[in-house]
C-alpha cells in the first residue's frame, strides 16, 4: 500500500503556501517498489522503499512536529533504528 502524510504548515518551505496541510504521497510501483513507514520513540515519522530483492532505503524523514497524520503500510519488524 502508498504512504500518505499529512504536515503541518510549518514544515512547509516558505515558498509554499501556508494555509492549511500538505499531502505527501508515495505511490507503489506494482512488483517492483513498495512504501511502509515507521514512527521512531521520538515522534520522528520515517518512510521506506522496500524492494524485493534489495535493502529497504530511507525515502523521507520528518521530524516529530513536522508531520499530523499517516496512512498506509506500517513496518513492524525489521525497521531498526
Amino acid at each position: 500500500m502508498s504512504v500518505y502524510v499529512k504536515l503541518a504548515s510549518e514544515a512547509r518551505s516558505p515558498a509554499e503556501p501556508s494555509s492549511g496541510p500538505l499531502d505527501m504521497q508515495y505511490e507503489d510501483k506494482p512488483v517492483s517498489v513498495t512504501y511502509e513507514y515507521d514512527v521512531h520513540p521520538s515522534g520522528a515519522l520515517r518512510i521506506l522503499r522496500v524492494s524485493e530483492n534489495g535493502p529497504h532505503v530511507v525515502e523521507g524523514f520528518f521530524g516529530p512536529g513536522a508531520w499530523l497524520q499517516v496512512a498506509g503500510t506500517y513496518r513492524r519488524s525489521g525497521s531498526e533504528y
